[in-house]
């Protein structure tokens, strides 16, 4: 076998003599070869190198080679792994191969026998690492199935996603209320190495009173009504990804907080002086312009540049018009199995209308039309908007009730986006959750 055919072998034979003749041989064939005479340094060798073979002996004098063998099965799923047994022992050879051994060869063996037995495993080696590659091509594509459209547009956004997902720094996702910015955000987690867990916190639907504690935590009775200590999203993220959405409706003061624990790493819980060492990466969006917030003074132009080291801007639905019938087809089957109903089909003038409507609350408008189409059998183009002139009826009306379609009418469209169904009525957000719960919508 030639020097440019070789491979990376790690030998473990704990007898000297045996041990160098077996690397004398590998290497004269061509093989880049490690030799140990125990199991504690066979398990040091395969974490810190990258090896192709593992070649070892069943019987050693000092450790387990069975336990290196399993765990280097576990740890290295691609390793190609022959064990020598003496004397033949097919007991031996059955217990090998179960816990994770390609190949074994009965003591004593030939040098052929050995190369031959090599090359066979290095090919076994090769295909598993190609079955892992197409896998994990296979996977990252359908971490990404969630967000439909072929468009050139999103074309170039899938593969921004795919980019930045292994940069372990902020992400600042800016985007028009229900074209997905959540969506983004879970696929660059999915995506990345971080195997915590995805915490999402919406900064705009808790009350500024709580607010602090949700985000840093606390510790028992650190206020009224603290009964507990309790972790923050920033440590239970830990690991992992906070996603922060509608981060522009972050209080000043907490913004100031949250700048530090960036530019730190810490976190103090309210109520300690302990800090907490963190290991997360945080994704924030904004359906506002923050350029413009900063110049209003509404938010921290510090904050601002740390955020947004890496920017992902995302297209409204009108950017996107030849998305429309995927998206539309999506939700359909979605919604289908959700309800167990037949899944309907939209004529091409319903398609048409489709196309050619507006969507000013994007794909999440579009989500929510599907759905009623699915229940109800109707498409409904209508925006909120008073129809003509307005005229007081002569006897009167009940203008609690009118109060309450328009609040439920915004958080249909906004698809329960709280934030986002007080913009449609031009309200500010205290007031427009003041009047639902008022009605005890949107809970």
């Amino acid at each position: 076998m030639s020097t440019s055919n070789g491979h990376r072998i790690l030998l473990l034979e704990d007898d000297d003599t045996q041990r160098e003749l077996l690397q004398q041989m590998l290497q004269q064939a061509g093989h880049q070869v490690a030799a140990v005479a125990d199991a504690d340094g066979a398990w040091q060798q395969l974490i810190q190198g990258q090896w192709q073979i593992l070649f070892s002996d069943w019987k050693l004098a000092r450790g387990d080679a069975s336990a290196v063998i399993a765990r280097a099965r576990s740890r290295f799923p691609t390793l190609g792994i022959i064990v020598a047994t003496a004397y033949g022992s097919i007991d031996h050879a059955v217990e090998a191969i179960k816990i994770g051994a390609d190949d074994y060869l009965p003591k004593p063996f030939q040098k052929p026998a050995m190369l031959l037995a090599i090359d066979k495993v290095a090919r076994q080696h090769r295909l598993k690492e190609d079955n892992q590659r197409l896998s994990s091509q296979l996977q990252r594509h359908n971490q990404l199935l969630e967000m439909v459209g072929g468009s050139a547009v999103m074309t170039r956004l899938y593969q921004r996603i795919e980019r930045i997902s292994a940069i372990n720094t902020t992400v600042l996702i800016q985007g028009e209320s229900g074209t997905g910015k959540e969506l983004v955000a879970q696929a660059i987690h999915r995506l990345s190495q971080r195997h915590g867990a995805f915490i999402a916190l919406n900064c705009g639907a808790i009350p500024e009173s709580l607010a602090e504690s949700e985000l840093f935590g606390h510790e028992k009775g650190a206020f009224t009504g603290a009964a507990g200590a309790k972790a923050g999203k920033l440590e239970a993220a830990q690991g992992g990804t906070l996603f922060l959405d509608e981060i522009g409706e972050l209080p000043l003061t907490l913004q100031t907080r949250l700048l530090r624990v960036l530019q730190e790493g810490r976190v103090t819980r309210i109520g300690s002086h302990k800090e907490i060492e963190l290991d997360i990466r945080v994704v924030a969006a904004t359906n506002r312009d923050l350029l413009e917030e900063v110049q209003a003074q509404r938010f921290r132009q510090d904050l601002y540049y740390r955020l947004n080291v890496i920017p992902v801007s995302l297209p409204p639905l009108q950017q996107r018009r030849e998305d429309i019938p995927s998206l539309a087809e999506h939700f359909l089957c979605h919604f289908s199995e959700k309800y167990q109903q037949p899944k309907p089909r939209l004529s091409a003038a319903e398609l048409t209308a489709l196309e050619g409507h507006d969507w000013p609350g994007n794909v999440r408008e579009l989500s929510n039309c599907m759905e009623r189409f699915v229940l109800l059998q109707e498409l409904d183009l209508q925006p909120i908007r008073c129809q003509g002139s307005i005229e007081l009826p002569e006897a009167g009306l009940n203008w609690e009730s009118i109060e309450k379609g328009y609040l439920q009418a915004a958080l249909d469209r906004a698809g329960g986006n709280r934030s986002e169904a007080a913009r449609l009525l031009g309200l500010g957000y205290k007031a427009f959750l003041y009047r639902a719960e008022k009605y005890g919508l949107g809970q």
